[in-house]
């Protein structure tokens, strides 16, 4: 179980009050982190990973926090699960306000010696993925006239490191998109 982080500053509780997030990949790393530190400012949160039963964690500590929270199941890389998580959101909570995706795998190895169905899982996540998440939060983001997309990305889009050659160049392509 993970200790609560301290909770924002009275400014930013503030500039976030009554606000919707929808965070995919929240059930570990830096997206239940994120999760967790604005649970204690009391906004809506619509939380989404494959693992539900990590996530019904996530939630119950964040609703202790202080906050509203659905829980949607849903692989990233599966296009109608991210479009069923838009539709929940604005189900659950009217609009959308912020849209983050933080979803990685990775895949450390020679590359040669690391399975083709990993490098493709790899893909499917980290690049389509991306692409499957901001199309479905820009699309939604369109018709309500607002709102604010953050994919996570790495330093290894810039700086590629040894063994992690699919893991960089999904990440590259995350930069590469957000550029446009």
């Amino acid at each position: 179980m993970s200790q609560m982080p301290k909770p924002l500053s009275r400014a930013h509780r503030e500039a976030v009050a009554g606000k919707t997030y929808v965070l995919l990949g929240a059930s570990s790393g830096l997206g239940r982190g994120v999760t967790l530190k604005l649970a204690t400012a009391g906004v809506n949160l619509v939380i989404a990973a494959r693992r539900t039963e990590a996530l019904n964690d996530v939630a119950r500590q964040a609703t202790e926090a202080g906050s509203q929270v659905s829980v949607v199941t849903t692989d990233i890389s599966q296009p109608k699960d991210v479009q069923y998580l838009s539709e929940e959101a604005v189900r659950q909570f009217g609009t959308v306000d912020v849209w983050i995706n933080f979803v990685g795998v990775g895949a450390i190895g020679p590359f040669w010696d690391i399975p083709i169905e990993d490098h493709a899982r790899l893909i499917d996540v980290n690049l389509k993925g991306i692409i499957f998440g901001s199309h479905a939060a820009l699309k939604l983001f369109r018709s309500q006239g607002y709102g604010t997309l953050v994919n996570l990305g790495s330093i290894d889009s810039e700086v590629p490191l040894a063994y992690q050659g699919s893991y960089s160049a999904s990440k590259a392509g995350v930069l590469s998109l957000d550029a446009c």
